[in-house]
């Protein structure tokens, strides 16, 4: 009996381990067909361009062409890079950094956006800010080379060079017929500190000023806080804007001056959400309600805190979307001997939100309308605009539940959530 019982349940294995192992094979081979598929189609056209292009065609130049443009197809941040051109950057990065030297940028924060290279950001002091570049201009050329075709890792190694050494730029207006050509000396400058202001005492109303996420910015943002806190300060404006500078890992714990030791982010890859970043903080500093303002230069790091404010806050966005940078890329060898980087994580909020390649899209739209202004007083009018808005709000009440009339020249209006 045991016998029998023992064969019965050998078989029984064997006809499960059997079908797992069809059912595998089967679906293995489904995939292998799907994916030739694809490749038979590729061999056909590319048979066909050779055989009857007008012209003579490159091979290599056209399966380059291939891989860039199945690339562009993810976003702006993937790309590939053949042999030559990973040592050729590789090479100019060890150069930049012999000698105990640190790169140094051109005061520019560029992505490619629609085909295109636009100037994200312009750090505040550096001759790009002087020279009257400003966010959205379009970055035409790099010395003597166009940037139209320009894959963006040669962008950034042109930009960046050793500190007091020149770069030439020409930069254009989408709104505008001029053109900015300049040098830009590229310089060391120091990050600027966060800042903090009682905007109006009687309301006991604030703004917390964050320009950019160097080192050891998350401690004085606590400390300014800590400020606002002492000051019964009831609501607080994080003004974020052009804030495109700095490391993840430090807008992480600025996001934990608010939060504590909190999950603040995760990083989301093709297996599924992984890695948290926490706030690792006690306690946060402040109590009150929290408002951020944002604008289309506000990038990367400054999106987390904004994207965890919002979910650990219900704390309102305002102003115009931010610029959609929250990836993480990696540099993958090929057999062939050329590179692929390649977005492989993306940053999420709490509750799951990404604003890689989208931005995070404000519930209370605030722009400044008028043309003529300079930027710095458009700025400037947006944030008056913003202490309005925030002043009409309750403080009990959710993230995007209220709205307020728009003033002379902005417009207020309620959004989607981020």
């Amino acid at each position: 009996m045991k016998s029998k019982l023992k064969g019965l349940v050998l078989g029984m294995t064997i006809g499960f381990v059997a079908i797992f192992l069809v059912g595998m094979m089967v679906t293995r081979n489904l995939a292998i067909e799907g994916t030739y598929s694809y490749l038979r189609l590729f061999n056909e056209v590319l048979s066909l361009v050779r055989s009857s292009y007008v012209d003579e065609v490159n091979t290599d130049t056209l399966m380059k062409g291939a891989y860039e443009g199945m690339l562009a197809e993810l976003d702006p941040f993937s790309e590939y890079l053949t042999a030559q051109e990973y040592a050729e950057y590789t090479k100019q990065m060890a150069a930049l950094k012999g000698g105990g030297a640190r790169p140094v940028d051109a005061g520019l924060r560029v992505a490619r956006k629609e085909g295109v290279i636009l100037v994200v950001a312009v750090k505040p002091g550096s001759e790009a800010d002087t020279k009257g570049i400003t966010p959205g201009d379009l970055l035409r050329r790099i010395g003597d080379q166009s940037t139209r075709e320009m894959p963006m890792y040669r962008v950034d190694a042109l930009l960046s060079g050793a500190a007091g050494s020149a770069v030439s730029v020409s930069v254009a207006r989408r709104e505008e017929p001029r053109k900015i050509d300049t040098d830009l000396v590229r310089r060391e400058i120091p990050p600027q500190p966060p800042t903090f202001e009682v905007t109006d005492p009687k309301e006991r109303i604030g703004v917390l000023k964050i320009p950019q996420l160097g080192p050891g910015v998350a401690n004085e943002v606590a400390s300014l806080l800590d400020r606002a806190e002492k000051a019964h300060v009831r609501r607080l404006l994080v003004d974020l804007r052009g804030d495109a500078w700095g490391s993840i890992d430090e807008a992480a714990r600025t996001a934990g001056a608010f939060l504590g030791d909190t999950v603040v982010a995760r990083l989301k890859g093709k297996e599924g959400t992984g890695d948290e970043l926490r706030g690792g903080r006690a306690k946060a500093s402040y109590s009150g309600m929290v408002a951020v303002l944002l604008n289309g230069a506000t990038a990367e790091g400054a999106e987390l805190v904004a994207a965890a404010l919002h979910d650990g806050r219900s704390a309102a966005l305002m102003g115009e979307p931010s610029f959609g940078v929250g990836a993480r890329q990696d540099y993958i060898p090929l057999k062939n001997g050329s590179w692929l980087k390649l977005s492989v994580k993306k940053y999420v909020s709490p509750i799951g939100t990404s604003w890689h390649g989208t931005g995070l899209k404000p519930e209370k739209t605030i722009t400044v309308a008028q043309e003529n202004l300079k930027p710095a007083e458009r700025l400037k009018q947006q944030l008056h605009q913003a202490l309005e808005t925030l002043k009409v709000m309750n403080p009990a009440q959710p993230a995007g539940s209220t709205s307020a009339a728009a003033g002379p020249g902005a417009r207020t209006g309620d959004k989607g959530g981020a």
